[in-house]
């Protein structure tokens, strides 16, 4: 393609404008060409460059594209937006959940707390996907929305706060299909599971109980099978020689697989987000932040999108929704952690599929994440197939789409 490099000096454009001369002067040196190696049969350069603007979707210029910012017309949200806008105060927009689900409201965490701009269509908007356990609250309220943030948190300045306009957590697909970008966060699947599982126990969180129904839901799994750790449930419930009954080891797979609602941050598990969303839609969208690079992924997503990438740094991260654990919560011996990642093989296979598809990722940062991933669990880092098929959860997602 032929470049055109505008020249500084003015005595070059005595009367007309730069673009105009440039024009003119290309089309004829185009006709010239192409005349002498017979390139035009017929009067196609006529009609090929019939207008000027015809000859500047031919030639490339040496010019900047605008950034995001400036297609949009806005500017970088800053720590004054920050000081001015108050804290948790909600702005409203439509809600593509409630569309969908005219009787019910969607849950407060959902909504935006910083300004929501209306200049941002729906082909500019970023959908966040909140996987439970894997950092999601913490970049949740950087992004400007609620779930288990504190009443003094200020989202980060930058661009990723303004366009990243809905959620998507649990059973609350809040976001438009068009939407430009989805954004996943995710970790480490048996860290995950690990945080997950201490998390979801009945009784753990004295600071926030569960409510008797999500207790009833889960008492079964961690009471009356031998499941208080993640270390018992590989242990009995995984192991040859486990003192689990048939049933409860039954669960054990169930839950482990996100087939029942055991664990509730087992069953939305990174299978459910990645198949909830049309792979057509998905294609070419995904944004990925990772938990054990959540600086370097943030900013190079800022930086993709046309803002600064330095705008994050470690003394903005909030700790949200940290639980103390004692060593015992976190104790894994090497058989339970290679029987649970056996167990995990299919969700491994989906977090490298999110890995490899991440826009904002670099094929260095795909290593180091995999090379992570081989210290927990190395055949399944090296592997892409298991030995049990991938559960089919057609019906858990038409059940929560409304279908």
């Amino acid at each position: 393609m032929t470049r055109i490099h505008k020249s500084s000096n003015s005595r070059s454009l005595p009367s007309a404008s730069r673009r105009d001369s440039l024009f003119w002067l290309a089309a004829v040196t185009i006709f010239l060409t192409a005349a002498s190696s017979r390139l035009f049969t017929s009067p196609s350069l006529e009609s090929e460059i019939k207008t000027r603007e015809d000859f500047n979707s031919i030639i490339q210029w040496d010019e900047p594209q605008p950034t995001l910012y400036e297609q949009l017309g806005i500017d970088a949200y800053s720590h004054q937006n920050i000081n001015t806008s108050g804290h948790h105060k909600i702005y409203k927009y439509i809600s593509p959940y409630e569309q969908r689900f005219p009787n019910y409201k969607r849950p407060y965490w959902a909504e935006k707390t910083i300004p929501y701009n209306n200049n941002v269509p729906t082909n500019k908007q970023i959908c966040f996907v909140h996987v439970g356990k894997a950092g999601g609250s913490t970049i949740g309220c950087s992004l400007g929305f609620s779930l288990h943030c504190s009443e003094d948190e200020q989202s980060i300045p930058g661009l990723l706060p303004i366009i990243t306009t809905h959620a998507f957590h649990r059973g609350v697909f809040d976001c438009k299909e068009d939407a430009a970008y989805y954004l996943f966060v995710i970790r480490d699947p048996l860290a995950r599971v690990m945080s997950a599982f201490n998390y979801n126990r009945p009784g753990a969180d004295k600071e926030e109980p569960k409510s008797e129904v999500f207790r009833a839901g889960t008492q079964d799994f961690y009471v009356k099978c031998p499941y208080w750790t993640l270390n018992d449930v590989a242990q009995n419930g995984l192991l040859s020689n486990g003192e689990a009954s048939v049933e409860c080891r039954r669960k054990a797979r169930q839950a482990l697989q996100g087939v029942k609602e055991f664990v509730p941050h087992w069953f939305f598990n990174f299978q459910y987000y990645y198949e909830f969303i049309s792979q057509d839609v998905l294609r070419g969208k995904m944004l990925v932040i990772r938990n054990e690079h959540i600086v370097d992924d943030w900013n190079s997503i800022e930086g993709m999108l046309g803002g600064h990438n330095n705008v994050m740094d470690p003394s903005l991260l909030p700790a949200n929704n940290v639980h103390n654990k004692n060593s015992t919560d976190l104790y894994l011996s090497e058989g339970s952690r290679f029987a649970l990642c056996k167990a995990l093989c299919n969700e491994i296979q989906v977090y490298k599929a999110i890995l490899r598809s991440a826009l904002n990722l670099m094929e260095e940062d795909v290593h180091i994440s995999l090379e992570e991933l081989r210290l927990q669990c190395p055949v399944e880092a090296a592997s892409e197939v298991c030995d049990a098929e991938k559960p089919d959860i057609t019906e858990k997602i038409l059940d929560r789409k409304g279908c």
